[in-house]
C-alpha cells in the first residue's frame, strides 16, 4: 500500500514540476532597421541600420502560453554616421528611440525542446519614446512618448540548466498617428523592424 501511494504522488508531482513557470532575463545586443517616419529627417537616416541594446524579462509555464515585458533603446536613430565629420550635412546633434513593451507569448511546449530551440512569437503594447535635437538652432526638437505595439518571433535555446540564447525578430510601430505640430510632414507616425541577440538567464 505504501508503496502504491509513493508512486501516486510521484506521479502527481511529476507534472506539477513540468509545468512549474520560470522566469528568463535576458539581455539583449541587435541592429534597428528598415525605419519609415513622418518626422522631418534631415540626414535621412531612419531607414539605415543602427545599433540597439535593450532586454526581456520573460514568465513562461511548462504550456504554451507565457508573458514578458521587452524594451528596445537604439541610439542615433536619426543621425547618418557616414556624415557626422561634415558640418553642412551633420544636422542632427542627438537622437535616439525607446520602446517599452507588455507582451503575451505562444510558444511550443517545454517538454518538446527542453534543450533545442523552442520557437515562440509574441506581441503587445505599450511606449514609444522618440526624441532628435537639430544641430545648430535646435528648431523644432522631438520629444514625444506615443502610444504602440509590436509583434515579432523567435526561439529560445538552453546551452546548459541555467544559460542560454534567445533570438528575436520584431516589427514596432506607433499605435495611432497624431497631430504633433510642425515637427512632421503629416500625422506623427514611426514604424520600425529591431533583430536581437541575447544571452538568456533562467531561474
Amino acid at each position: 500500500m505504501r508503496r502504491v501511494f509513493a508512486i501516486c504522488c510521484l506521479l502527481l508531482v511529476a507534472p506539477a514540476r513540468d509545468a512549474a513557470a520560470e522566469w528568463h532575463f535576458t539581455p539583449m545586443v541587435g541592429l534597428t532597421m528598415l525605419g519609415n517616419t513622418s518626422l522631418f529627417d534631415p540626414e535621412l537616416a531612419t531607414e539605415k541600420r543602427h545599433w540597439n541594446v535593450g532586454g526581456a524579462v520573460t514568465l513562461l509555464g511548462g504550456g504554451i502560453f507565457g508573458a514578458e515585458v521587452i524594451t528596445a533603446w537604439t541610439p542615433g536613430f536619426f543621425d547618418d554616421n557616414e556624415v557626422e565629420n561634415d558640418p553642412d550635412l551633420n544636422l542632427v546633434t542627438s537622437s535616439r528611440t525607446l520602446s517599452l513593451m507588455g507582451n503575451v507569448m505562444l510558444t511550443t511546449p517545454r517538454n518538446w525542446t527542453e534543450y533545442g530551440l523552442r520557437p515562440f512569437v509574441s506581441g503587445g503594447f505599450g511606449l514609444i519614446h522618440i526624441r532628435k535635437v537639430e544641430n545648430p538652432e535646435g528648431l523644432f526638437p522631438v520629444n514625444l512618448n506615443l502610444a504602440g505595439f509590436n509583434i515579432g518571433g523567435g526561439a529560445i535555446g538552453f546551452l546548459s540548466e541555467r544559460t542560454g540564447l534567445r533570438f528575436d525578430l520584431r516589427y514596432h510601430s506607433v499605435l495611432n498617428p497624431s497631430d504633433q505640430g510642425p515637427i512632421a510632414f503629416d500625422d506623427v507616425h514611426l514604424r520600425y523592424l529591431s533583430a536581437s541577440i541575447g544571452i538568456v538567464f533562467r531561474r
